[in-house]
């Protein structure tokens, strides 16, 4: 596994941000609908979050000029190697909701490299979120779970936290569009 050759790396990396009035449900909605091809999954709690984001992301590295963020997960799946299939892993990320958590990791991490690298581009710089189930090392997937959402949803998601409107889509005649 690439993991042991790593030169770049931070384990448990802390990060704090501002929340202005963070709607939950429309945080949810946006990944959901920018993760996982829509499928559906439990929806979140109807929450407001206001103040300061808070977390520690267990591995972020860098890999031929992209970031990744890691988190260790020690889920059973199953009683052997062959029940850490990729689509096995995947309900997992889901049924638990791990998927909003990797995307506030990564926006983490896209906000982190704004601010430190001055040719930033989340196209070029992000490499995705790992998950790394610890019982499936030894299945053909060595229990690796590899998501990359699209840069659109973490800058949406940058814009909710910042409290920032979304930009309103212009209307159809200024579009070019006759009604």
């Amino acid at each position: 596994m690439i993991l042991e050759r790593l030169t770049q790396y931070q384990v448990e990396m802390e990060f704090w941000f501002a929340s202005h009035k963070v709607d939950v449900l429309k945080l949810d909605a946006l990944v959901r609908q920018h993760t996982h091809n829509g499928v559906a999954r439990v929806a979140a709690e109807p929450v407001l979050l206001n103040g300061m984001f808070k977390g520690f992301i267990d591995l972020t590295f860098e890999h031929n000029g992209r970031y990744y963020v890691a988190d260790y997960k020690s889920n059973w799946l199953g009683v052997d190697d062959s029940a850490y299939t990729e689509h096995a892993m995947e309900q997992s990320i889901l049924d638990n909701r791990y998927d909003l958590q990797y995307v506030l990791y990564l926006l983490a991490l896209h906000r982190q490299l704004k601010a430190r690298l001055a040719d930033y581009d989340y196209d070029r710089h992000v490499g995705g979120a790992l998950y790394l189930f610890l019982r499936g090392t030894r299945a053909p997937s060595q229990g690796v779970y590899f998501a990359r959402p699209p840069r659109e949803l973490i800058e949406r998601l940058d814009r909710l936290f910042q409290g920032k409107a979304e930009p309103k889509a212009e209307p159809a005649w200024e579009q070019g569009v006759l009604l």
